[in-house]
């Protein structure tokens, strides 16, 4: 090997070090709202899916049905879970309102959308 070649192989590794650590970086910083949005999706499905099988549902049903629930990165050890359902239910039926998949069916019901 000549000394320009182990120079270029030495710049070459670097680049590709650093386009890694740049990638690494940038999941990182958006791991958070990735999870969010992955667990207001996960118990959206829940949700829907009990609604296929009942007319309605209010949103103490839901927050019992979300109770427990936990997403994760599958390159990280990192998950978020649902604690305390009352609190997150709000969010996982503005978060369906908005997607469209469920309507209100009155006296704080929803319904899937037609």
């Amino acid at each position: 090997m000549t000394t320009g070649q182990v120079i270029l192989g030495v710049l070459m590794f670097a680049v590709v070090t650093a386009v890694l650590y740049a990638w690494g970086l940038s999941k990182s910083l958006g791991q958070q709202e990735d999870l969010t949005r992955n667990l207001l999706s996960a118990c959206g499905s829940r949700v829907v899916k009990y609604l296929k099988k009942h007319d309605t549902i209010t949103e103490a049903e839901t927050a019992a049905l979300i109770e427990g629930m936990t997403v994760g990165q599958f390159w990280s050890r990192k998950k978020l879970k649902v604690q305390d359902g009352k609190k997150v239910a709000g969010q996982v039926i503005d978060f369906l309102l908005g997607q469209q998949y469920i309507e209100s069916a009155g006296k704080g019901a929803y319904r899937l959308k037609k």
